[in-house]
Formats: C-alpha cells, structure tokens, sequence
C-alpha cells in the first residue's frame, strides 16, 4: 500500500471511530448477548451486534475492546509523529564547510583572486597550492576537520565572511 493510500485509510479509520465513538459494552438479557454502543450523536445506547449462543467470553471480550485498541493505536501514532517530528525538528543539520571549501577553490574564480589579494596567494592555478594555502590560513591539517572541530569551522566562517565583504566591496 503506498504512504498516500496508508494516509487515506488511517482518515477513514479516525473517521469512523470518531462516528461511532469508544463506548463499547456486551449485554446479556437471557435470550441473547448484544454489542451495545453509545452513539456519539445523541448519547443513547444502541445495540449493533447479537453474538452467537456459543461465542466463547475471549471472542466476546475482544470485539467489546476492539474500539478502545484502535483508539489507543491511533492516539500512539500520533504521539510518535509528533515525537519523531520534535526530534527531527531538533537536530542540527550537518554542516558540509569541508565540500564548501573544497569547491570554493576549484571552481570559484573570485574566491582565488580573494586569496592571491588578500592572503598572498601567489599563484591560484593549481588547486593543490590554493589548498596549502587554505590549510595555512585556517590552521589545519586536512580540510574534513572543517566539519569535525568547532574552531576550525570558525575560523572558515570568519574566512568565508570576509571573502564575501571583499567580494562586495569590488
């Protein structure tokens, strides 16, 4: 089933619960033992089921608890929704500063003439010298700790803000 039918047939469910309502009880006169409801619309008990003369108690138990179940069911999916969707809310999205970088120096021109104006690049034709040069700069190793520790992360930020106050004051 796909999610957009799944999400259709749980409205129905929610629905028909809704119209039906969780009051649900068996009543036994004698004659015959009945699926009672109490009908939202108007409050009145309203039988909706004869079991069979022979219906075992767990049978008749389980059908009188069918309502509650699904009610419950549906009151914990939504608790889960919401849950996931808190979490998910909540969590910080990754920061790629290592891709950033990398792609600034090979495909950004302007970037490069940043680095030859302002950090002594002296030549940004070759990306392998324009990525020591970046190393130097931010005080790093490799370019992935961009993504690993706070400070270096910074200190691209910092970079990545003055190149583009550099770029605007062109």
């Amino acid at each position: 089933m796909s999610a957009e039918a799944e999400k259709r047939k749980l409205e129905q469910i929610r629905l028909s619960l809704e119209m039906v309502g969780c009051d649900w009880w068996a009543e036994a006169d004698g004659e015959a033992t009945r699926l009672m409801v109490r009908d939202p619309a108007d409050g009145l008990p309203r039988p909706i089921a004869t079991f069979a003369a022979d219906s075992p108690a767990p049978f008749i138990n389980f059908i009188v608890a069918a309502a509650g179940a699904g009610a419950l069911t549906l009151d914990l999916l939504d608790r889960c929704r919401r849950a996931y969707l808190e979490l998910a809310g909540n969590q910080p999205k990754p920061k790629h500063y290592a891709a950033e970088c990398a792609m600034k120096c090979k495909n950004d021109q302007a970037f490069r003439q940043y680095l030859i104006e302002r950090h002594a690049l002296p030549d940004a034709t070759d990306f392998e010298r324009i990525k020591t040069r970046i190393h130097t700069i931010l005080q790093i190793q490799s370019l992935t700790e961009l993504d690993s520790d706070e400070a270096a992360a910074r200190r691209w930020k910092g970079l990545r803000g003055d190149f583009e106050e550099w770029r605007r004051g062109r």
